[in-house]
């Protein structure tokens, strides 16, 4: 009788780290739910609870104090303050305190008062829409469990005994957990929780460690030992392929381990054309966690410093010691590679809650109070984040840029903020780069069509891509009504992009770009052809991206813009660049 295949099943969940696995399955069974049923114990075993609480309390910091050296000797330093931001969760006094009221007043077991201390904490973060805070709820979860495993005296399945090239499928992981693996030659992971930007999601980008987060449900469907493909790339997750798909894929990781291999060797080498014409590619930076990955990428430094990270869902506005400490810090690290530090850009509508006297709501907050508008409308905010940002300027690689800059006489008077910080300093003898080099970002059509005024009064212009489409389209790409009208080959926008670069040459002025459209390799040609001189991407991107420019001739590049701005229709700039895809393709 013939023996039936197990059935091939395909699972989507978010993409968390690159790169493709093969292996077996490694399962960690289900941890059990953070909700602990309620039950009561008498006046006389208060202080006995209380006591292994505060002892799983202890014993937990212990372990992941360990994690963090675990983590420091893999990884370095800014991956292991990680586990920092975990010991900081055991010892929040919401937790803490909360929790020892509970078992003294309400006579309730350890774990039940754990559980709903945890529970209390996850709520009030789910009532924020930033994804970065969402991303901690699976970190308050996994040091959660942690607690209530050692509460309750429980084990957890030992990650020791993994062999080479499996695959684990888990409820969720710790980072010291995902170390863990990397040591072991697990080929990546799959777990039920998580975001990408959840702190397991950060790690194995690290690592390099293919993984998919946010399944739900997969260790309840995945049996220990089946075969399984994790594709981290789109998210996808192959349970029992069959023999092509096992083929396919296997096909497409040896060709990754080639091309990484390929890279590597780009990292020291400059950007640089077949005929000589040098750009530069440097890196987007949401947080100062990530300039390890910054200084691993072979970026020329930090082309766009997203400040936003401070001011969100706060209940009042960041001191200058908190910011500048922050600035220092990745300032130094960069150094002596540059560092450009944008204002925050933010609506008015996410910094209600900090204080802002006389800021109304909004029906339409992309057309609002944001950017630069808000910081000069609220100065004191505006001069504590420059006076924090020219503090760390000492290493002398630092850049200061206004966001949504709409005309010359609104940099100028961003300008004049800067001037007045400069002489408080001065007064007080504190120690920055008098000669701080200032920029606009391009990104309102009033802008760029003005850019040229506007590049007479900055040090440099970077075009700000994303919204830069959005005004001169009017189009929201978030209104799934809209959405595919998003074009940036739209000719307004390809025109409006040329102008800016042009307009910045010809008062000798940098241009660069730190929207999308930089990171997306089939603009590459384009740009380079435009005259762009530099390149912001994310640090995963800087090798790829350095990888294809140094294959083109700029003047192929340029003769294809001249192509492309001699036609007036869509269909033919596409037809254009499929053209020259192909072209490039035989020829590589």
């Amino acid at each position: 009788m013939k023996e039936n295949k197990p059935v091939q099943k395909i699972f989507k969940g978010i993409a968390a780290s690159e790169g493709i696995a093969i292996g077996k399955a490694f399962l960690v069974e289900r941890e059990a739910d953070l909700y602990i049923p309620l039950k009561k114990i008498s006046k006389e075993n208060v202080k006995k609870e209380v006591a292994l609480y505060k002892e799983s309390l202890e014993k937990t910091k212990k372990e992941l104090l360990s994690a963090k050296e675990r983590l420091l000797k893999a990884l370095g330093k800014q991956h292991a303050l990680l586990i920092d931001v975990y010991v900081g969760m055991v010892d929040d006094p919401l937790l803490t305190r909360d929790v020892v009221r509970m078992i003294e007043e309400d006579l309730v077991t350890a774990e039940y008062a754990v559980s709903v201390g945890l529970n209390r904490i996850i709520q009030s973060f789910e009532q924020i829409e930033d994804e970065y805070f969402k991303g901690r709820i699976s970190d308050i979860r996994d040091v959660g469990r942690r607690l209530l495993r050692n509460i309750l005296g429980k084990e957890r399945k030992s990650l020791s005994d993994i062999q080479p090239n499996m695959i684990v499928i888990a409820h969720t992981l710790s980072p010291s957990d995902t170390v863990v693996l990397k040591e072991k030659k697990c080929a990546g992971f799959v777990v039920d929780i998580g975001s990408k930007t959840s702190h397991i999601s950060l790690v194995a980008q690290g690592l390099q460690l293919p993984a998919v987060v946010g399944l739900k449900n997969i260790t309840e469907i995945v049996e220990d030992g089946q075969d399984i493909i994790v594709e981290g790339n789109t998210g996808t997750v192959i349970i029992n392929p069959d023999e092509n798909t096992l083929n396919k894929y296997a096909k497409k990781h040896n060709e990754i381990v080639k091309e990484r291999e390929y890279l590597i060797k780009l990292k020291d080498l400059p950007a640089e054309t077949l005929d000589g014409h040098k750009v530069s590619i440097v890196c987007n930076l949401d947080s100062p966690q990530e300039i390890e990955e910054v200084l691993k990428s072979g970026a020329e430094g930090v082309g766009l410093f997203r400040t936003e990270f401070m001011y969100i869902e706060r209940d009042e506005l960041p001191k200058e010691d908190e910011l500048f400490e922050k600035y220092y810090y990745t300032a130094e690290k960069i150094s002596p590679y540059p560092i450009i530090f944008r204002t925050v850009d933010i609506g008015g509508d996410k910094l209600s809650k900090l204080g802002l006297e006389g800021l109304l709501p909004e029906t339409s907050p992309a057309l609002g109070l944001r950017g630069i508008r808000l910081a000069l409308k609220y100065k004191d905010m505006f001069k504590t984040q420059i006076r924090a940002i020219l503090r760390a300027s000492v290493f002398k690689n630092t850049k200061i840029m206004f966001p949504l800059i709409s005309s010359v006489q609104e940099f100028r008077l961003a300008k004049e903020v800067v001037e007045e910080v400069k002489k408080e300093l001065l007064n007080r003898n504190i120690n920055f780069d008098q000669n701080i080099k200032i920029g606009a970002m391009i990104e309102l059509p009033s802008a760029a069509l003005t850019s040229d005024i506007i590049a007479q009064e900055a040090d440099f212009l970077s075009i700000g891509t994303n919204d830069l489409i959005q005004y001169t389209l009017a189009v929201d790409r978030m209104n799934e009504n809209v959405a595919d009208m998003y074009d940036p080959l739209h000719l307004s926008v390809l025109r409006l992009m040329k102008h800016v670069i042009d307009a910045g040459h010809s008062k000798g002025k940098h241009v660069s770009m730190c929207g999308e459209m930089a990171s997306d390799i089939s603009f590459t040609k384009v740009l380079l052809g435009m005259g762009l001189d530099e390149f912001s991407v994310p640090p995963a991107l800087v090798l790829k991206l350095k990888k294809l420019i140094r294959g083109f001739v700029l003047s192929d590049a340029k003769e294809l813009v001249n192509k492309i701005f001699n036609t007036n229709d869509r269909s033919d700039v596409i037809k254009i660049l499929s053209e020259d895809e192909n072209k490039n393709n035989k020829t590589s």
